[in-house]
């Protein structure tokens, strides 16, 4: 913005004041100059268009200047415009107040034509970056939006239908916070019967987590395809992350690492093996309403040692057993006072339900996570993967 160009608006009860000042903007080369005689109609004039400053006369009858000043600044849509305040008034109580209220300076009249030059180009100078800040906010967050949409696209939306071959029911969910996240869940099947899940959580936020996350997701299936490409008789989640583990720890100057839970299920017998890298351990929820955490300890997340080796344990699913796997943002998800949801709220929560699809499962937790945090805004993603083992009953 040329200052010069700049649209100016003189408010003021007196006509000889506003002729003066109207001349002595021009001298100083201002050339979009309108004005107004009272406070209403300067703020339906600011109503109607847009304005890059106004100099408003702090007494006028009806609706003064104070007045004036606090409405602008309520209203969101022009509470940025710049706004010096001009009154012979010379009290540093009135200075005090104009300020208060948002002034962005203050002048006293008669007008002197040097301190009146300096305060319009200074007023109009924070405009100005004021105004590149708030276009480059406004394009980094439809950058951030564009990314957040890249990385949902990622994931999996299509879930495999339930059948009796394939008995699986499964259904996921990732729900980025404002800033673009780290968090991963995906499935697949490495052959008609063995099904690969997962859920991860990379460390930090931004970019940098985003392409770490994709990373991961790329590296899991590349490598149970490799293995099984080399003839590897034992592609176990275990081995699986050795694998992705090496890769990650290589080149990794912002040492970033991500917590993963691997497993892969015997569709037609029901045996599970998983891998825990770092993970919140998964809840086992049985038909009969028992609720149980996956054991073992956790071992380190990816990224961090290369010479990690990663355990593969095993258990076997009872018919209709689900699987209830997530992020820590969902027990992390807290309220206007910083209260989180926690794991006590959620195991209720499982314990309880009623639902029997693994859709209706998390959107029932989806639910009761955003009904606590009342609209709170995230502080971390939400992801969350329900599986469950169906090998002769229908899903209702």
């Amino acid at each position: 913005m040329n200052p010069l160009e700049a649209r100016l608006l003189v408010v003021d009860d007196n006509e000889d004041n506003r002729y003066t000042l109207r001349q002595r903007l021009k001298r100083l080369g201002h050339t979009s100059i309108e004005t107004a005689t009272n406070g209403r109609e300067a703020l339906d004039l600011l109503g109607q268009r847009e304005f890059d400053l106004v100099l408003l006369d702090v007494m006028m009858p009806e609706l003064n200047g104070y007045e004036v000043l606090e409405q602008l600044k309520a209203d969101p849509r022009r509470r940025d415009v710049p706004v010096i305040m001009i009154s012979a008034l010379d009290q540093i109580e009135s200075v005090i107040r104009c300020v208060e209220l948002g002034a962005e300076d203050y002048l006293p009249k008669p007008f002197n034509p040097t301190l009146l030059a300096a305060r319009v180009g200074a007023s109009l100078e924070k405009k100005r970056l004021r105004d590149e800040l708030h276009a480059s906010l406004n394009r980094l967050e439809k950058e951030l939006e564009a990314a957040r949409r890249l990385q949902v696209s990622m994931l999996p939306r299509e879930f495999p239908a339930f059948t009796e071959q394939q008995p699986v029911d499964i259904h996921a969910l990732m729900q980025a916070a404002r800033e673009v996240g780290g968090d991963l869940y995906d499935f697949f099947y490495s052959s008609p019967e063995r099904l690969f899940f997962l859920v991860a959580d990379v460390s930090g936020k931004g970019a940098d987590a985003a392409m770490f996350m994709a990373r991961t997701r790329s590296l899991v299936r590349m490598a149970v395809e490799l293995l099984h490409e080399v003839g590897a008789t034992d592609v176990t989640p275990g081995r699986v992350l050795d694998t992705v583990n090496r890769e990650l720890c290589q080149n990794n100057r912002e040492k970033m690492f991500v917590s993963v839970f691997l497993g892969a299920l015997d569709v037609r017998t029901g045996g599970l093996e998983f891998s825990n890298a770092g993970h919140p351990p998964p809840y086992r929820i049985s038909v009969a309403g028992g609720l149980e955490r996956l054991g073992g300890t956790p071992q380190a997340p990816l990224g961090i040692r290369q010479a990690t080796s990663y355990t593969t344990s095993t258990l076997d699913l009872d018919k209709a057993d689900t699987l209830f796997v997530c992020t820590d943002g969902v027990v992390e998800a807290s309220d206007e006072d910083q209260n989180m949801y926690g794991d006590e709220r959620l195991q209720a929560l499982l314990n309880s339900t009623t639902e029997s699809s693994a859709q209706a499962r998390v959107t029932q937790v989806k639910d009761a996570i955003d009904s606590f945090a009342a609209g709170a805004p995230p502080a971390d993603d939400v992801t969350m993967l329900v599986l469950s083992w169906r090998p002769t009953a229908a899903i209702r």
